[in-house]
């Protein structure tokens, strides 16, 4: 999960009063005089941290690559998440939201509950992976209970094994699992290729030392969904066999390589109520979200589509103003919408003079232009937090059947 680090980047972004504290809470820089350091004045900082033997740094220069990660407001919500694990909810989202930046979260969160950092650094790790190598599988089969240790144990023996016995690697593979609301997520380590680094010892000398890398498999296994999302930064063939896999050693079940036609709709028709979207989360660092553009599809004898898309001066209101006028008298039934466009806008953070925004789509059956990382992956919370996903009608019958 290496992240490359700006060093004096770091230092002029975070705040002073946290990198003292942390410093301190390390047990370094005793003596170093903090009035030395401004905004834009960190060479004394930078020449003092850089002094320091390497011992001391390294695993100081870890804990800020991974602060910085974790410095925005998917890493807040990441460290929200692992609280949530264990059973600090509001109390912990209220101590980070009075604190003044980022930065300071994720500091807080690494003095103060450092039991949460692990957690929370995988997460967000994950929220950062690049999409082109995510791959999604559905209808996967239920577990039906609580996975254990042992399960992610014979997880990684079985993925070990199939490196090893396909490509050559593997043999050795360690797991992680950690939960995150309903969804379990497996960070698997196998083992590498061996391969050979050029280093320096500390007396100067140049040396070639051999060593075993890992590469990273992240599974993330919604039981309730039955859904699996592996990254592998690796063929699609070798994610099929993984799936199979995976079924096999945590679910008990065989499954098809090919994955199932994906027959999960959106339910869009919540969308023509002009109060569905509740108020997001503060968490989420979202300041509303409006709907701007709507296709609905009216059915029977005379069949036709409205279209309303407002234009960029236009009030939100006005949408629902004219939907329904334009749907006066009809019966919800014959309404199909089928496409809806949204946009978003967020608080300002640290350094903002201009609140960002992000407009996007969704649509019938079950598309959304929405990324699955950043502020995209705030959004997508904000739609499960609404329930707004896409649903097979096995799941739509369920949920009638325990209604009924």
């Amino acid at each position: 999960m290496a992240h490359d680090l700006d060093i004096r980047s770091f230092f002029r972004k975070a705040p002073r009063n946290w990198l003292r504290r942390y410093f301190e809470h390390v047990g370094v820089l005793r003596d170093f005089d903090w009035n030395s350091v401004g905004k834009n004045k960190i060479d004394p900082l930078n020449k003092a941290f850089l002094a320091l033997e390497d011992a001391l740094r390294q695993p100081m220069v870890a804990d800020f690559r991974n602060i910085a990660m974790l410095a925005t407001a998917s890493g807040k919500l990441a460290m929200i998440d692992e609280a949530a694990f264990h059973r600090e909810v509001e109390g912990f989202a209220e101590k980070l939201g009075s604190l003044e930046d980022f930065h300071a979260c994720a500091f807080w969160t690494c003095l103060e509950r450092p039991q949460y950092w692990n957690g929370a650094v995988f997460f967000a790790a994950a929220d950062g992976k690049p999409k082109r190598y995510w791959r999604s599988r559905i209808n996967i089969p239920a577990l039906g209970r609580t996975p254990t240790q042992a399960d992610a144990n014979a997880l990684g023996a079985a993925v070990g094994r199939y490196f090893k016995e396909r490509e050559g690697r593997g043999g050795y593979c360690t797991v992680h699992p950690y939960k995150r609301g309903k969804r379990e997520h497996y960070f698997l380590y196998p083992k590498d290729h061996s391969q050979t680094s050029i280093e320096y010892e500390t007396s100067g000398e140049m040396t070639k030392r051999p060593y075993n890398p890992a590469f990273e498999i992240i599974m993330i296994h919604d039981d309730a969904a039955r859904t699996l999302d592996i990254w592998h930064h690796g063929s699609a063939d070798r994610v099929k066999d993984l799936q199979v896999l995976f079924a096999r050693t945590i679910l008990g079940a065989e499954i098809p390589r090919e994955s199932p036609r994906d027959t999960r709709v959106y339910d869009l028709e919540r969308f023509l109520s002009r109060d569905f979207l509740s108020r997001p989360s503060p968490e989420l660092g979202i300041r509303h979200v409006n709907v701007r553009k709507i296709r609905a599809l009216v059915l029977g004898h005379q069949k036709h589509t409205i279209r309303i898309d407002l234009g960029a001066e236009c009030p939100d209101h006005v949408l629902f103003d004219r939907l329904e006028g334009a749907t006066a008298g009809m019966l919800p039934a014959v309404i199909r919408v089928s496409l809806v466009g949204i946009t978003a806008e967020f608080e300002l953070r640290d350094g903002e003079e201009v609140n960002r925004k992000r407009n996007f789509e969704i649509a019938w059956p079950n598309s959304c232009t929405l990324e699955s990382n950043g502020d995209d992956g705030l959004l997508r919370r904000l739609l499960q937090e609404n329930d707004i996903v896409p649903r097979s009608p096995r799941d739509e019958e369920r949920d009638a059947t325990e209604e009924g």
